[in-house]
């Protein structure tokens, strides 16, 4: 990708909100430090999500929050920056985190739906996630059905954001 980058704005009264499309080849750094900027730049409700590693307390986008899952009686928090612990439970946590990118997947862990990689539906009643920092993990069967209808919303967004 060179470092000028081509926008276009289309002003559509239908649209209420701002939707911003980004059309690439592939993804790379240089995609992702672009998404980074534009949700920097808009208003969030969602906070920073507080992680621990050692004796070190740092604030953690949820950008960079691949999954957060129970371990142990512990509260792990994995990112594209390493692992964390957290003193909050899982259920807090959850409320916490933007609902448009997280998904509960288990008892014991919510995954950022933007850092999967693929699903596999190979086995009867489960899908297993595999997602971008390589993590395996498998969704409960209670969890399988709002896993699918996330991926049916996901789809219909998609077909909404074609150009016609």
């Amino acid at each position: 990708m060179s470092k000028s980058v081509d926008i276009q704005v289309r002003i559509d009264p239908a649209c209420p909100e701002p939707v911003v499309v980004i059309h690439t080849a592939s993804k790379s750094q240089d995609v992702e430090n672009i998404v980074h900027a534009i949700e920097n730049c808009m208003d969030s409700e969602y906070p920073l999500i507080i992680g621990q590693r050692g004796a070190s307390v740092e604030l953690l986008s949820q950008r960079d929050v691949v999954r957060v899952y129970s371990e142990a009686r512990h509260v792990r928090i994995s990112t594209v920056n390493g692992l964390y612990d957290s003193n909050k439970s899982l259920s807090w946590l959850e409320m916490q985190l933007n609902p448009d990118r997280f998904i509960r997947i288990s008892r014991y862990e919510i995954v950022n739906i933007r850092k999967i990689a693929r699903f596999d539906f190979s086995m009867a009643g489960t899908i297993q996630i595999v997602l971008d920092d390589g993590c395996v993990t498998w969704a409960a069967r209670r969890y399988v059905r709002a896993i699918q209808q996330v991926l049916k919303n996901l789809e219909g967004k998609k077909e909404d954001d074609r150009d016609v």
